[in-house]
Formats: C-alpha cells, structure tokens, sequence
C-alpha cells in the first residue's frame, strides 16, 4: 500500500514538472514572437505563421544555375550588283546557305539585305524570326539591317528600329556628309532555356562608308539609343546584356570605334568589351581580316564586330547616388552612365568564350565567294562567378 502511494506521488511530481516545463517554452516563445515583432520593419500584425512561412526557393537551390550558352554572328552578306560578276547573289546564295547551316549561329545581325533577298535569307533559316525595316522608308524600300534570332531558344520581349542621324526616329533620316541612310535594328530577347535571370539586346547596325564624321556621329546616336531602350523596356529585375554587331566601315583605330568602345557606364568601367581582343580564346588569331573584297588569299581588313557588355547592366529610373568621382567629371554623359549598374542580386558574368572569322577552306582560292565580308562569329555565356564586392 505505501509502494503505492509513493508511486502515485512520483508520478504527480513528474506531472507537475511536464506541466511547468511546457509553460516556461510557451513563455519562452510569447517573448520571442513580442521581441521579434519589435524589429524595424515588421508590424504588431505580423503572425506566427510568418515565423515559419516556407523557405524562398533560392534557399531550397541546392546547385547553383547551369551555364547558358549561345552563338551570334554578324554578317554582311552584300547586296545583289549585276558588276559583281561571278559574286553576283544569284551565285552566292548556296555559299550562303552552306555558312549560316555550318555555323548555326542562334542569333545573326545582317548588313546589306535587299528586300529580294530576304525571303530567300529566310528560307535559309526556318527556325529563324526576322526583325527589320527597309532602311528608305522604315518599311520595305532599301538595304536592311536585320536581326535574325532562334525562335525555339528565344522569345522577343519588345523589338524596333532607328535611324543614325539627328532624327534617330524618323524613317530615311541622314547625317549631313553621309553617302546613305542608316539603320540599326534591334531585339530585346529573353530564353525560357536559361537558368539566369538575364535578358539579351541585340543590335545589327552599319555605319557609313564615306564620311568618318559621320561615322562617329552614328556612334554617339548609338551609346544614347542603347541607353533609352534599356530605360524603357529592360527588365527592373533582370540582369540584360548588350550585343552590338555590325560592319562599322572602321578599323580599330578610327574614331567611331573608339567612340563606341571608350564608353563608360560608370567612371572606371567600359560599357563594350571588343571580342576579338577579349574572348576567352580566338580560333585562327584575333588579326585575320573581316573584309577581304572577295579576295579570300587576303587578310584584309577588320572592320566588321561583335562588341557586348561584359556583365548585364540593370536600368533604374530613380535617381541614385552619385559619387564624388561622377560629381568630378561633371558630364551628362557620365550622370547617364551612372544610372546602370552591375544587377546586385545575382553575380552573374556574361563571357565570350570564343571569337571567330568564319571562312570555308574549301572556297580558298576560288572566284566566287559567300560575300565580300567574312562572318564574325562569336560564342557567348552566362553563368555565375563571385560574388560582386
């Protein structure tokens, strides 16, 4: 009878410690849900669930996003003259044809594209969307500058056309001292494929053959344009990459390249990187010639490029913060380019791999050729690197 007893006590006493220690946790979080509700920011209304809402998905990520890879290719392809001869376009299609289907490129910037070539171009590629305009009157008269790009790899998120001139929005517009009228075609493109939160701009553009004043003038309309479009339709919330490509009708050395390529988005860094000096590597060398004039046995020239932005910029409306550097140097310029910036929620790098001047080895030596111009070619990558500082 006393064992018994005694067991029953025991058995109290250890109800009675359960019991207590169940109120000193509920207590314990009373005033953990009270102190947390006291941090700045959050509101008396916030409630228990939000302490143990669901992981965001990014903290779920157990690999980091895979690498997103495609080709691009600028390629003026020459317009139709009967004095080409032997390099007339009705000879050149299946050299054409046989380029863009060995190299494949996902995106292609053209130069000099007659409205009768187009619907043979695109026959060349059917898994290719066209973006262009007749340079004369925005519509269908005169050379185009189109962009073509892999519907099945990108979707266009908004798409559209400027002239080079002081009237970038008015068809046929020209420069003062020009030989033509100038066009530049343009697509912002987003892939469902890509892991990334990075959107593509992608520009084709050619700059005048006879007037280099023109030409940098053309530049300068080019660094504004890709600035306004970013402004008004890049993502807020996406990194977006630039491509520029086109035949500049300029060496290296030549003003409107270096208009283009000394552009600044913030006072220490270039807006362009030329892939032909900052690829991971350069199949052939980085000095064979774009423009040979059909001579396939020269180098020629280079005046034909691929330039991209080396990290996506992010357009922010808002006015932000200028540092002292920017307040030194003063420009509207420089005010401008401080309004993009490295988009800080992801580090994100966009790469050259691979930069290229296609040519067929089995054309070498021959009269006709795919054009007066060689293809440029170049092999691109998104992926993650460090973290931004």
């Amino acid at each position: 009878m006393r064992a018994q007893r005694e067991e029953n006590e025991s058995s109290k006493f250890s109800s009675q410690i359960a019991i207590g220690l169940l109120f000193v946790a509920l207590c314990g979080l009373g005033m953990f849900l009270g102190v947390f509700n006291e941090f700045p920011g959050r509101s008396s209304s916030d409630s228990v669930e939000r302490v143990f809402e669901k992981p965001s998905d990014a903290l779920l990520e157990t690999s980091p996003p895979k690498p997103f890879g495609f080709r691009v290719m600028s390629f003026n392809v020459r317009r139709n003259f009967e004095s080409d001869g032997v390099n007339q376009w009705k000879y050149r299609v299946p050299l054409v044809a046989e380029m863009l289907k060995k190299e494949a490129p996902h995106i292609i910037g053209m130069q000099e594209v007659l409205p009768e070539q187009i619907e043979q171009i695109k026959n060349m590629l059917p898994n290719h969307e066209m973006i262009g305009v007749g340079r004369e009157d925005g519509k269908a008269d005169g050379e185009f500058v189109p962009v073509f790009y892999d519907k099945q790899m990108f979707v266009p998120v908004k798409t559209g056309f400027f002239w080079l001139s002081q009237t970038p929005e008015i068809p046929g517009s020209i420069y003062r001292g020009a030989g033509c009228t100038r066009v530049t075609s343009w697509a912002l493109l987003t892939s469902p494929h890509s892991e990334h939160k990075c959107d593509v701009l992608f520009l084709s553009t050619h700059l005048d053959h006879v007037s280099e004043h023109a030409r940098d003038l053309a530049a300068q309309v080019l660094r504004l344009k890709i600035r306004e479009i970013l402004d008004k339709h890049a993502s807020k919330l996406r990194g977006t990459a630039v491509v520029l490509v086109g035949d500049f009708n300029a060496e290296p050395q030549e003003a409107a390249f270096r208009t283009l390529l000394n552009d600044k988005w913030t006072p220490t860094n270039n807006f362009f990187h030329d892939s032909r000096l900052s690829s991971a590597s350069a199949k052939g060398g980085r000095e064979i010639g774009t423009f040979p004039s059909w001579n396939s046995l020269s180098n020629g020239k280079v005046i034909d490029y691929v330039l991209y932005t080396p990290v996506p910029l992010a357009c922010f409306k808002g006015p932000g913060k200028l540092t002292k550097e920017a307040a030194m140097m003063g420009s509207r310029e420089a005010l401008e380019c401080l309004r993009y910036t490295l988009r800080r929620g992801a580090a994100v790098d966009f790469i050259a791999k691979q930069y290229r001047v296609a040519i067929d080895p089995v054309l070498q030596g021959k009269p006709t050729q795919p054009s007066d111009h060689r293809p440029v070619v170049v092999d691109f990558e998104i992926d993650s690197n460090k973290p931004v500082a």
